[in-house]
C-alpha cells in the first residue's frame, strides 16, 4: 500500500514538474527589450477597468487579457519581468491541463511524454514571454478541450456549462480562438455520428454567444477597421513549411537552411513513420482522441492561411495559433513513447536526440534573442538616466509607447505633438498621462530637462537632425544611436 501511495503521489508530481520546467526555461529572457505591443498592453493598464474596455474596443483585440493583467499588475508590479511573468503563469497552467487531458486520452504515460514535450516547444516558450495574451490563450484552448472531453463522454450538465463559459472567455481573450473552437466542432459532430447527439450543445454554444454579445458591436467596428489596412504579409507557399519550421526552431523556412534542412526532413519522416506504426495497435477509444488531436493541431492554422488568401485580407500570423503549433510538440512526443512501448526502440532514440537537438536550437534562440529594432528606446532611456530630468518625447507612433515604459521617478517621460491616426494610441489622449499641449510652457518650468526625437529622412535618405530651440535653455549633451537623438538643454545663467 505504500509503495502504490508513493507511485500515486509521484504522478501527481509528473505534471507540476513539467510545468516548472518549461517556467525554468521561458523566464531565462523576461528581461529582452519589450516592443510596442507588448508597450501598449503595459499603458492601457495604468486606466481603471472602464478606460481599459474603451480603450481595447478602439483597438483590434478583446479586453480580457487587459483585465487580467490589470489585477496582476496591482499584485506584482507593473515591471516588464513582473507583467511578462503572467504569461508564464498561463502558459504553465496550459501544460498542466494539457497533461490531464493526456492522461484521459492516452493514460499516465503517455500524458507524462506529451506533457514534457510541451514543457521543450520553443514557440509557446517564446510568446509566454511577452505580456500579450498569447500564454492565457493557450490555458483557455486547454482547459476548454479537457472539460469538453468530460462533457462528452459524462453528458454531465456541469461540464457542458463549463465549457460554454470557456468558449466565451476564449473569444473575450483572442478573436482566434474561434478556430479552436471550430477544431472543437468537427469533432464533436464524428462524436456524435459514432455516439449519439447529446442535446446539451444545443444551449452551451448558444449560451457561450450569449455572454459574447454585449462585445459584439465592438467587434464589428475593430473588424472594419482591420479590414481597410493592416500589417500581416500574405500567406505564400512557403507559410505551411515555416510552420513546421518554427514550431521545431524558432526559423521561419526561409531561415531554416544547411543542416537544419535534413535535420527537420529526418524527424518529420521519422515522427510519421513511428505514428503509422503506433496506429496500428492503439485501441478504438484511443484512435478516436488521437484524431482529435490532430485536428486540434491542423485544423486552426488550415483555416487561418485559407481565410489569408485573396480575396481576404492576411490575418495568418504562427502566434495566433500557437495553441496548436505547440500541440504538435505532444504529438511528436507520443510517437516517440509509443515507438518505444511497440518495440522500436532503436528508432525511438534516435528520434528522441534528433528532437532533443532541435528543441535545444529553438530554445536556445528563444532566450538569446536581443530583438535588436527594439533595443534603442531601452538602451536610450538608461543613457539618459545619468542626468536626472524630465523627458520630452517627440518620435513617431510606433515608439512612444516603448519610450515611456522605461521612465524612470528620475526621468519621467512625457511626449508632445502625437499623431494619434492609430486607435491604439488613443489610451495617451484617453488617459491624460504624460501628455503635453505646449512644449514651450513645459521648459519654463524646468532647470533642465532631456528631449527625444527621431530625425528626418530627406529624399536622398540622409538623415536631418533639427534641434529644438527653446528660450533660456541651451543643447548641451547629446545622444544618437541611428534611431532616437536624445538631447540635454540646460538652463542658461
Amino acid at each position: 500500500m505504500k509503495q502504490k501511495a508513493k507511485l500515486a503521489k509521484t504522478k501527481i508530481w509528473v505534471p507540476i514538474v513539467a510545468a516548472a520546467v518549461f517556467a525554468l526555461l521561458a523566464c531565462l529572457n523576461l528581461r529582452t527589450a519589450i516592443w510596442y505591443d507588448e508597450a501598449y498592453s503595459a499603458y492601457i493598464i495604468r486606466g481603471n477597468f472602464a478606460q481599459i474596455w474603451n480603450m481595447t474596443s478602439i483597438d483590434v483585440h478583446p479586453p480580457f487579457y487587459y483585465f487580467c493583467l490589470k489585477v496582476w499588475s496591482l499584485i506584482f508590479g507593473t515591471s516588464d519581468i513582473a507583467l511578462r511573468s503572467m504569461s508564464v503563469f498561463f502558459a504553465a497552467m496550459g501544460i498542466v491541463l494539457a497533461y490531464f487531458l493526456l492522461k484521459r486520452w492516452f493514460g499516465e504515460k503517455a500524458a507524462a511524454w506529451g506533457s514534457f514535450g510541451l514543457s521543450l516547444a520553443p514557440l509557446l516558450m517564446r510568446y509566454s514571454q511577452e505580456m500579450r495574451m498569447y500564454g492565457l490563450v493557450f490555458a483557455i484552448v486547454m482547459g476548454a478541450t479537457l472539460v469538453l472531453d468530460i462533457a462528452l463522454k459524462t453528458k454531465s450538465k456541469k461540464a457542458w456549462l463549463g465549457y460554454a463559459l470557456l468558449i466565451c472567455l476564449g473569444m473575450w481573450t483572442h478573436y482566434f480562438t474561434a478556430l479552436a473552437w471550430l477544431a472543437h466542432v468537427v469533432y464533436i459532430v464524428y462524436y456524435f455520428v459514432k455516439n449519439g447527439l447529446q442535446k446539451a450543445v444545443f444551449w452551451a454554444y448558444p449560451l457561450a454567444v450569449g455572454l459574447f454579445l454585449p462585445w459584439i458591436p465592438f467587434f464589428l467596428k475593430q473588424s472594419d477597421s482591420v479590414q481597410q489596412g493592416f500589417w500581416i504579409p500574405p500567406v505564400t507557399f512557403e507559410t505551411p513549411t515555416s510552420f513546421i519550421t518554427e514550431t521545431l526552431l524558432f526559423h521561419d523556412a526561409a531561415a531554416t537552411i544547411g543542416w537544419l534542412v535534413p535535420l527537420v526532413v529526418a524527424i518529420v519522416i521519422m515522427i510519421v513513420w513511428l505514428l503509422i506504426k503506433s496506429w496500428r495497435k492503439l485501441e478504438k477509444e484511443q484512435r478516436k482522441n488521437f484524431g482529435f488531436l490532430v485536428t486540434m493541431i491542423v485544423v486552426p492554422p488550415a483555416i487561418l492561411m485559407l481565410i489569408s488568401l485573396e480575396p481576404f485580407q492576411p490575418t495568418y500570423m504562427i502566434r495566433y495559433v500557437a495553441y496548436a503549433a505547440s500541440l504538435l510538440w505532444v504529438l511528436i512526443s507520443l510517437s516517440i513513447f509509443w515507438g518505444k512501448e511497440q518495440g522500436h526502440k532503436v528508432l525511438a532514440i534516435v528520434t528522441t536526440v534528433l528532437v532533443l537537438i532541435c528543441a535545444s536550437i529553438g530554445i536556445t534562440k528563444v532566450d538569446t534573442r536581443t530583438e535588436p529594432g527594439d533595443q534603442n528606446a531601452r538602451a536610450t532611456m538608461a543613457i539618459i538616466s545619468t542626468e536626472k530630468a524630465p523627458v520630452l518625447i517627440h518620435v513617431s507612433s510606433m515608439h512612444y509607447y516603448d519610450l515611456l515604459f522605461y521612465e524612470t521617478a528620475e526621468n519621467p517621460a512625457y511626449v508632445v505633438d502625437v499623431n494619434f491616426e492609430w486607435g491604439s494610441l488613443e489610451p495617451m489622449r484617453e488617459y491624460k498621462i504624460n501628455h503635453l499641449e505646449d512644449k514651450e510652457e513645459f521648459a519654463t518650468k524646468q532647470d533642465g530637462f532631456w528631449t527625444i526625437i527621431e530625425p528626418e529622412v530627406n529624399e536622398m535618405g540622409e538623415r536631418l537632425v533639427e534641434l529644438y530651440e527653446f528660450e533660456g535653455f541651451t543643447p548641451d549633451t547629446r545622444y544618437d544611436d541611428g534611431v532616437f537623438v536624445a538631447t540635454y538643454y540646460s538652463k542658461n545663467n
